[in-house]
């Protein structure tokens, strides 16, 4: 039997820099664009990925293609970057059946990307809040909509600004200091999914999926695998208290 496991990355299989106080024995485990630290991994977060060595590992990151090439960790197979809206295959290519869902859908969503944002900086700028918004790309598509700046600041207007129609059919996720709006293409359950399928017909015999994540945003794609792992101090975790 094979066993995939389905991982999130980051606050996940390592954390950022300011999470770590004291990096004795933890291990870098993603870069900078400059090649600085951009990440460590804790002794646990190591033994954890010491323990799917011997899986498929897929990793499932809101993390820009780019970003998640600066992972220090190996990934040999399929990948999913940019919240699900990006999959990509061994060599770095999307895969061609996923290329055909985004040039079908995301002509459809870009303008109301572009509308969500410029109504985001609006309310931004009329509330003189310290964030910053734009529509990330990754291979030539626009992705979602990003907001970063000030943890209470992206609260606040998470709670008091409910942008209108352009906002429409959107998934809104917060964590820590990013605010992401999703639109229906940009999907880590989607995409898990779809890779359920493709590994169904690549392979004859069962396969067990392992679910991996911390935040609110992986929880859909862990519920689609046959286990889910999670960290303690994370966000899913503290919903289940």
């Amino acid at each position: 039997m094979k066993t995939v496991a389905f991982t999130d990355l980051d606050d996940t299989l390592f954390q950022s820099p300011r999470k770590c106080p004291d990096t004795h024995q933890y291990s870098v485990a993603a870069d900078l664009p400059n090649g600085q630290p951009g990440a460590y991994a804790t002794p646990q977060q190591q033994m954890l990925s010491a323990m799917l060595e011997p899986y498929l590992i897929i990793p499932v990151t809101g993390r820009r293609t780019d970003s998640l090439a600066r992972v220090r960790m190996a990934f040999t197979h399929y990948k999913v970057a940019s919240h699900g809206a990006i999959i990509l295959e061994a060599n770095n290519d999307i895969h061609p059946a996923w290329q055909q869902v985004l040039q079908q859908e995301e002509p459809q969503w870009r303008l109301r990307l572009q509308a969500l944002e410029q109504e985001l900086l609006t309310y931004i700028a009329q509330h003189h809040l310290d964030l910053r918004v734009r529509v990330v790309e990754d291979y030539g598509y626009a992705c979602y909509v990003c907001v970063k700046g000030r943890d209470d600041h992206l609260k606040m207007m998470q709670q008091n600004h409910h942008p209108s129609l352009p906002a429409k059919g959107f998934t809104c996720h917060i964590n820590a200091r990013n605010l992401a709006y999703m639109p229906p293409y940009a999907s880590k359950k989607r995409a898990v999914l779809f890779l359920q399928d493709v590994l169904r017909a690549e392979t004859e015999s069962a396969i067990t999926y392992l679910g991996i994540g911390d935040s609110n945003s992986d929880a859909a794609f862990m519920a689609v695998c046959d286990f889910q792992i999670l960290p303690s101090q994370s966000q899913i975790a503290e919903n289940l208290l």
